[in-house]
């Protein structure tokens, strides 16, 4: 791997492992939720919450099918599941730091959620006694579903190892979720990044939110600090 993205503060957070069971269930009690998500990310990161220029996907995404892109990434399309996590623990080893994967999920299939829970365990398990990987996490649905999007960031979080970052995909979920994601455990918040405009548009001035500043911008509204992945927590 060509870069290390910074450490964890502390390597062994104090919360209890949730059950599947749990999991599921903090979908229905987004408080909680949204609690012990920021809980997690704040024991393995602090406040620092990376600010990654990603991409938007060529290809498009079959719900429940993970997507490996970047640097180093060589699947395309592979099931996310319990029964495939071994395709993805081999792939989050090999992935260079600026890789991620992107995990498109559909909220109206009932079997969905407990799929996606399955699939984080077996991945959190296999890597228990591993070295972690500079490897990440992007889920997100391209459909209106209340709050499920948050549960997704927020349940990865809670049940991942520090090595694989959670990311808020601004250009997936939309640039207010991926704002209040930052609330519900999402350690990164990544898209395409737009250059700054340097001068207005017939005479007035448009901020642009999905620009460096702009994101950094909405980083620090959430009361959180913004960094870039050369530099340390």
């Amino acid at each position: 791997m060509n870069e290390r993205l910074p450490q964890p503060l502390t390597p062994m957070p104090t919360q209890e492992p949730l059950d599947a069971a749990t999991a599921l269930a903090l979908r229905y009690n987004p408080p909680r939720l949204g609690r012990l998500a920021m809980a997690r990310r704040r024991a393995l990161f602090g406040d620092a919450v990376l600010v990654r220029a990603r991409p938007t996907p060529s290809v498009a995404l079959e719900p429940g099918q993970a997507l490996a892109v970047g640097p180093g990434a060589a699947l395309t399309n592979a099931p996310f599941d319990a029964r495939s996590v071994q395709t993805w623990v081999d792939a989050a080893l090999e992935l260079d730091a600026d890789a991620s994967l992107l995990l498109p999920l559909e909220p109206r299939d009932a079997e969905a959620p407990a799929r996606y829970v399955e699939g984080l365990l077996a991945l959190a398990e296999a890597l228990a006694d591993r070295p972690a990987p500079a490897s990440s996490l992007a889920p997100y649905c391209t459909v209106p579903a209340g709050t499920f999007r948050l549960w997704a960031i927020a349940v990865a979080r809670l049940l991942l190892p520090a090595g694989v970052r959670v990311e808020a995909r601004h250009d997936l979920v939309g640039i207010r979720v991926a704002q209040i994601a930052l609330g519900f455990g999402a350690d990164t918040l990544s898209g395409p990044i737009e250059a700054d405009r340097a001068l207005p548009i017939a005479g007035v001035t448009r901020p642009n939110e999905a620009t460096r500043a702009g994101l950094f911008n909405l980083v620090e509204q959430a009361g959180l600090r913004p960094t870039e992945s050369s530099t340390t927590p």
